[in-house]
């Protein structure tokens, strides 16, 4: 399936949706680390997803970290008061409230109490050690009872930003002009999955006209979203609407929301399905490959004011709007300064 994006050209969250560019010409900026920058990182099961079972009120880790400006990781960890011995701990990335993939996988020499990253283990990419900036990995202890987790610790270097992003359905049921019959309805919009990057490579959810990459396949066929961490490391997922108890596409009024960090010169993409299609895509793609959440340490803020579509063409077919479809805001909720 080759799928074309509903592409949105962002610049300071001035929105139109069509081709276009921004100019960054500090988005390829090196990024520095503090090498003797060592966190200490507290690991418990009220942190664990999904929530682990039978597991002792005593359960904890502790851990200290450090990610040299190379992306050499030195961490050690220790456990205790778990439903059994520890089976497995890694280092992966996600959000707080996200799951991700497996970054490094750590060793123990002690049968699970004590566990650290083995001298042959991979240094971070640039991408990753971007994801450490900004709080995005996270230490994660299984045992056998608890196989997918037992105790999680976000890893938090402390100088993040923290957004919630809004994406708000704004269509009403005249918005969409069925072209067959003359008729409107509204536009549903479907759960979909969302990136913090820097490099335009390493946040590539959907670029234009681009062959449809697993994650994207899969939500335009069954709405699975499950694929998009393995498809694009580093990618999460929203899909429960606000206010809603279980996952689900958003009407007219309805929305999602997820909370992000960020550090100077992330770029935020996501991409949700318009749903009559069944492959076309709104998502923030430009030629940066995101929208900047911050510009020289301030934040970007505030409502997308313009995203109003007149006409979308791909495959030999068009659909005409008639007026807003999505509202995109972003808002910073907080400066942590260590």
């Amino acid at each position: 399936m080759n799928t074309r994006g509903l592409t949105k050209s962002i610049c300071a969250f001035s929105v139109l949706f069509a081709l276009g560019a921004c100019s960054n010409d500090d988005y390829n900026d090196p990024i520095e680390i503090n090498s003797a920058q060592s966190l200490s990182v507290m690991l418990d099961a009220s942190q664990e997803i999904p929530t682990p079972i039978g597991v002792p009120a005593g359960a904890s880790g502790s851990a200290e970290v450090s990610v040299d400006n190379n992306g050499v990781v030195t961490a050690t960890l220790g456990v205790s008061n778990l439903t059994g011995p520890a089976s497995m701990a890694h280092i992966h990335r996600g959000f707080t409230g996200s799951t991700g993939p497996v970054l490094i996988s750590l060793t123990s020499d002690d049968g699970g109490s004590t566990w650290s990253v083995p001298v042959d283990a991979r240094p971070l990419t640039a991408d990753e050690i971007g994801a450490f900036n900004r709080g995005e990995l996270y230490f994660n202890v299984h045992t056998a009872a608890n196989a997918p987790g037992e105790i999680r610790g976000q890893i938090d270097p402390g100088n993040t930003t923290t957004f919630i992003v809004r994406l708000e359905k704004t269509s009403t049921p005249e918005t969409l002009n069925v072209l067959s019959d003359r008729s409107t309805q509204p536009v549903p919009l479907s759960p979909g999955a969302y990136i913090v990057h820097r490099e335009a490579v390493d946040g590539s959810l959907l670029l234009p006209q681009d062959a449809a990459n697993a994650g994207l396949e899969a939500i335009a066929k069954v709405g699975n979203l499950a694929p998009y961490p393995h498809t694009v490391p580093g990618a999460a997922v929203f899909n429960i609407p606000v206010g809603a108890s279980e996952p689900g596409p958003i009407g007219p009024g309805a929305a999602y929301e997820f909370t992000i960090q960020a550090v100077d010169g992330d770029k935020l993409d996501f991409v949700t399905m318009f749903i009559p299609s069944n492959d076309w895509f709104y998502n923030a793609t430009d030629a940066d490959n995101g929208l900047d959440l911050l510009v020289n340490e301030q934040p970007n803020s505030g409502d997308a004011p313009d995203t109003r579509v007149s006409s979308i063409n791909g495959r030999g077919q068009s659909v005409s709007l008639n007026g807003q479809v999505l509202r995109v805001t972003i808002l910073p909720q907080q400066k942590q300064d260590t």
